[in-house]
């Protein structure tokens, strides 16, 4: 074959519009925050991991977390660190694809997918596992598909042809590697890998392949093995999050999963064209198939889990391994295929308009409640996050870790413990001083549980209920959960967590969460209490007192918490009142319900009062605040009031449990 004399020089100048496109959208996620607070805390000497006290694996790239924590150590910065790491292994990916191309127009066609698929350029940054993945997998490629000699135009596909040369035969020892590592920084990509690798095993002698891949898989079952040891799991804590038990019918999830394709195809139209054409192409070349078995079967799992609620993302490796084969057919099919291809991409990509990445970073912000809400679950996430975290957004906030905090204790003191559903940046600023009571992704109880509402989720942000006693119990370090299975599971799993790693009671524990001896108590509290969230009695002596306003609730032991079911403060005897004022704290409404006798006999509302304005900014969000509620004309005497919440918009992440201090008849 002809060396094409312009192709190098067609491939710099495709690497430099794509390093300018992918600076120009650089940004960080608050998912890769939670990963960032890890490192930081590995770094610091803290461990790995993500809130002080506990013991467990947040994140799902156990070999991205390592090589974030390398990169920090050595410049003690983690934003641009991080963005010009992945800038780095994303254009290493990108040339080693463009390097497939071995003419002028596969070039430019191959170019064009890359700069054209919106989620490619989004999420060469990111802070997330994604660039590792692109470098990864092209080196994964190109040790299983060198360059064949001229004859068969589909044998032909499967090479990089660089320059005319026939390359040497394929590295199975390579790919091996590849396939571990790539598991290490994503287990699920293990899917798409395998395929290949046992199609690349017939004619070499079983003996040694085998010893290959356990040489290979070293590093991967030694990090298996220390997961094991320290977090108590080979898994991480989302795993339980996404996958076990989340009390979703497969059907919806499979239905969600379709979603995600059919809003990836409209909004990154050019994505999908080219994850089709060329596992297609994969599918027709006996060396190639394997990856396209295995990128089929890994878009499979995508639909099957529900995808992602990151338009695109799930999608990249398949498209990494669908360019790497394409880049080869258009070198060795005739030219106009590779300018057909060119131009299809170009048509796909203007059915969205100009690309973003065209407009100035103003032009990036974040879309409205109520559009995101319409799109089910998946959505734009740089548009989101740029704002606050883009690289050259007009006010990027770059997070400090622990500058929390300052702003929860301006004062000075020790531990606090809030809740929050969008944990990454939260988690940073809060520092080592700071704990987060994640419903969603990171708390090792609450992931456990299945969705607090099977009917209303959305996909990676499963909302689990907290249970009655678990606020005070993560502050106070004693079992103040109320049902008795569950606080017994809790002592076991905490045991695990926070124990010394090599403790005799932790390992008895984590026998028994292994054999399944606590399943029966979980279960049961699952099939009552969690379901049907019980109604606290409290004594109305016990709310009784004032506290002062702006007093956070895990300061003071007085405060009592307001779970799903609600409170019921009784008096004796039954009198009027024309109002109940309450000191209350939470992101929710209070609904009080009026009772004489055990009857309902009137309902209303609490109404917030104004802060004093001396208080420090977070004491007046999320401290106690004063509220009062109109007693219903026609109520009369009554001697008991139940309170409990009604959520709003704000309340699943909200940064506080709600609470009472004080509810007195006026």
């Amino acid at each position: 074959m002809n060396v094409d004399p312009s192709r190098r020089l067609l491939q710099a100048a495709a690497l430099v519009v794509l390093f300018g496109v992918a600076l120009r959208c650089a940004w960080i996620g608050d998912d890769a925050y939670i990963t960032l607070r890890t490192v930081e805390n590995a770094v610091t000497g803290g461990g790995l991991r993500w809130n002080p006290d506990d013991r467990v694996w947040t994140n799902t790239h156990p070999l991205w977390m390592l090589l974030l924590t390398a990169a920090r150590w050595l410049t003690g910065e983690s934003y641009f660190t991080t963005i010009w790491l992945s800038l780095c292994l994303s254009l290493a990916a990108a040339m080693l694809l463009l390097r497939r191309a071995a003419t002028s127009a596969a070039v430019v066609a191959c170019g064009l997918a890359l700069v054209g698929a919106r989620a490619f350029t989004d999420y060469c940054t990111s802070g997330l596992e994604t660039p590792l993945t692109f470098l990864l997998l092209a080196l994964f490629v190109d040790a299983l598909l060198p360059s064949v000699k001229p004859g068969n135009p589909w044998q032909m596909a499967i090479g990089p042809a660089v320059d005319g040369a026939t390359a040497s035969s394929p590295s199975f020892g390579r790919a091996a590697v590849c396939a571990a590592l790539l598991a290490g920084n994503r287990m699920d990509l293990a899917l798409l890998c395998a395929p290949a690798l046992l199609a690349a095993m017939p004619g070499r002698p079983l003996g040694p392949a085998l010893r290959t891949l356990a040489v290979a898989g070293a590093p991967f079952f030694a990090w298996l093995l220390f997961a094991t040891v320290y977090y108590g799991s080979p898994l991480p804590v989302t795993a339980h999050a996404k996958a076990f038990g989340v009390g979703i019918p497969a059907s919806d999830m499979a239905r969600q999963g379709l979603h995600y394709v059919r809003f990836t195809l409209t909004e990154d139209p050019a994505l999908l064209p080219v994850v089709a054409a060329g596992l297609g192409a994969a599918l027709l070349a006996p060396r190639a198939r394997g990856l396209a078995i295995g990128g089929l079967l890994y878009c499979a799992y995508v639909v099957k889990v529900g995808g992602d609620f990151m338009v695109g993302r799930f999608f990249l490796p398949p498209f990494v391994v669908a360019l790497a084969v394409l880049a080869a057919c258009w070198s060795r099919w005739p030219r106009r295929f590779a300018t057909l291809s060119a131009v299809v991409i170009v048509g796909l990509v203007a059915l969205r308009g100009l690309p973003q990445w065209l407009l100035p970073p103003r032009c990036d912000t974040a879309p409205a409640p109520e559009q995101r809400l319409a799109q089910g679950g998946v959505g734009d996430e740089r548009r989101v996050y740029y704002p606050a975290l883009g690289l050259f957004a007009p006010d990027r906030q770059s997070p400090r870790f622990g500058e929390l905090h300052g702003a929860v204790r301006p004062e000075g003191g020790g531990r606090w413990v809030l809740l929050n559903g969008a944990v990454g940046v939260a988690g940073f600023r809060a520092g080592r001083d700071g704990t987060l009571l994640d419903p969603l992704l990171c708390d090792p109880l609450l992931t456990r549980l299945p969705a607090k509402d099977p009917r209303n989720w959305r996909i990676g942000h499963i909302i689990r209920r907290v249970p009655e006693g678990y606020y005070e119990s993560l502050v106070t370090g004693e079992n103040r959960l109320r049902h008795p299975g569950l606080r017994a599971y809790w002592d076991a799993l905490r045991l695990v967590t926070r124990a010394p790693v090599f403790d005799g009671q932790r390992w008895r524990a984590l026998w028994q969460l292994w054999r399944g001896e606590l399943d029966a108590g979980f279960r049961d509290f699952v099939a009552t209490e969690y379901r049907m969230p019980p109604t606290v009695d409290v004594a109305a002596a016990d709310l009784a007192a004032e506290l002062p306003l702006g007093t956070y609730w895990f300061d003071e032991p007085k405060v009592k918490l307001v779970y799903d079911g609600g409170v019921l403060v009784r008096w004796s005897p039954a009198t009027p009142a024309q109002t109940l004022r309450l000191q209350a704290m939470g992101f929710c409404d209070f609904r009080v319900r009026f009772l004489r006798d055990g009857v309902v006999v009137g309902e209303a509302k609490g109404v917030p009062q104004p802060q004093p304005p001396q208080l420090p900014p977070l004491r007046a969000l999320v401290g106690l605040r004063q509220e009062l509620v109109a007693v219903p004309a026609g109520v009369g005497a009554f001697d008991a009031v139940r309170i409990d919440t009604v959520e709003n918009p704000m309340s699943p992440t909200a940064t506080g449990p709600a609470g009472l201090a004080l509810v007195r008849r006026e």
